[in-house]
């Protein structure tokens, strides 16, 4: 490693492979409560792991181009990048997001809520603040 900087793509890393490891698990849970409509079927109904499956793939992705990112950049410029505080905090907010989703699928919480409580809509059922972390 050239660049100091470029440790913060390690951090990116190890969370997209955990959430890795959570889309290829939900897979096999889902395929297994498709098969055997019992399994499960009380604690994680199949909508909600369907959820889980699908938005754990576009996190995973995302986090894994983040750290791509902060590996190449200080490469590619031959300059270590500005502050790696915001590049952290970045990975916290993406967490911090990422887990609030889960809770909020699992539990249902703040249901009709505006912004608190999900869509509904598929594929784009998060919350409102999680989409604005995202964005910042």
């Amino acid at each position: 490693m050239k660049y100091q900087t470029q440790k913060i793509a390690y951090a990116y890393f190890l969370v997209a492979m955990a959430l890795f490891a959570v889309q290829v698990t939900m897979g096999l849970v889902l395929g297994w409560i498709y098969v055997d409509g019992n399994f499960l079927s009380e604690i994680l109904p199949f909508n909600i792991g369907r959820m889980l499956h699908t938005n754990s793939l576009v996190v995973w992705l995302l986090t894994g181009f983040f750290g791509a990112a902060y590996y190449l950049v200080p490469e590619e410029s031959e300059r270590e990048i500005h502050s790696t505080k915001l590049a952290y905090l970045q990975l916290l907010i993406l967490v911090v997001g990422t887990a609030g989703v889960v809770v909020t699928y699992l539990f249902n919480l703040f249901d009709g809520n505006f912004l608190l409580g999900n869509e509904g809509r598929e594929f784009i059922e998060q919350p409102k603040w999680v989409k604005a972390g995202i964005v910042v």
